[in-house]
């Protein structure tokens, strides 16, 4: 089994369910808005890296396209394929991207909050190697923020008091913030910059999520570093936070959705240099 592997199933497979419940969608603007620069039709062949429980396999099952989606989580999976019963067009496969080994081409490729599982070694070579000549690549991350709310602080100051070892550094929201933006630079930096890849869109929505103090804790604990704390500990840490949210009712969370659409460099300038319907 692969680091990978053990990462993704500690942080999100172990509890699939909570994930399912908890883990904000995406905004129907970015769906319409992948549709259109991708140029997604009911022809198309579409591969989905990461389905998870299939929260963004159902929204983009509407587009009629052929969707495959793998999963290398056997319980989310099953969610997945529970979610698309019924769709004849989307198959759900439990298999890791790095061995996943199909018979065609692909005329797009997604990973929804994915991508950076996925190994640094192999995938953006594989990737040009799945898909079309004319195909795009569509990436999209959820990042999670904090708000500059009384219930926040008191969250925060519990981190640092009840977690110390897993969040070592006393950091003001401000901060954790910043640090939030700068990982979201870093992951959209290492496509930009990727001399196989040009990025032809890259797009930002804005929302805030509502939680209260059943969701909040859960949503907490679909997060790799939260997991990764000894369980004891952790249930301290989350019923001290549940307890923070009661008083307040609820807590909201900025989320910030991105995404980035590249194609193959090489087709993108052979497209730009032909002459084909010009004057």
């Amino acid at each position: 089994m692969s680091k990978r592997k053990t990462i993704f199933n500690a942080a999100f497979d172990v509890f699939a369910e909570t994930y399912h419940s908890v883990r904000p969608g995406y905004p129907a603007l970015l769906y319409a808005d992948i549709k259109e620069l991708c140029g997604i039709g009911e022809g198309s062949r579409i591969l989905e890296i990461g389905a998870g429980s299939g929260i963004a396999t159902v929204e983009l099952a509407k587009f009629g396209c052929k969707i495959v989606a793998i999963e290398p989580g056997s319980h989310l999976a099953a969610i997945a394929r529970k979610q698309t019963n019924g769709l004849k067009n989307v198959e759900i496969i439990e298999e890791t991207f790095e061995n996943f080994e199909p018979p065609d081409r692909f005329d797009a490729i997604l990973a929804f909050t994915a991508y950076h599982w996925i190994n640094e070694d192999t995938k953006h070579r594989k990737i040009l190697n799945l898909m079309n000549d004319a195909g795009s690549l569509a990436l999209v991350w959820n990042s999670f923020f904090l708000s500059d709310s009384a219930v926040t602080a008191e969250v925060h100051k519990a981190y640092r008091e009840c977690l110390p070892d897993a969040y070592p550094n006393e950091s003001s929201v401000a901060e954790v913030n910043k640090g939030v933006l700068a990982k979201l630079r870093h992951r959209e930096q290492e496509v930009i910059q990727n001399p196989l890849l040009y990025t032809v869109a890259l797009r930002k929505y804005c929302a805030r999520r509502h939680y209260d103090s059943e969701t909040y804790p859960k949503l907490l604990n679909t997060f790799p570093k939260i997991v990764g704390v000894p369980e004891e500990q952790r249930k301290k840490f989350l019923a001290r936070i549940s307890e923070i949210v009661r008083r307040y009712g609820t807590i909201a969370v900025p989320v910030l959705t991105t995404l980035l659409i590249c194609r193959k460099r090489e087709d993108f300038l052979r497209v730009v240099s032909s002459t084909e319907g010009s004057r």
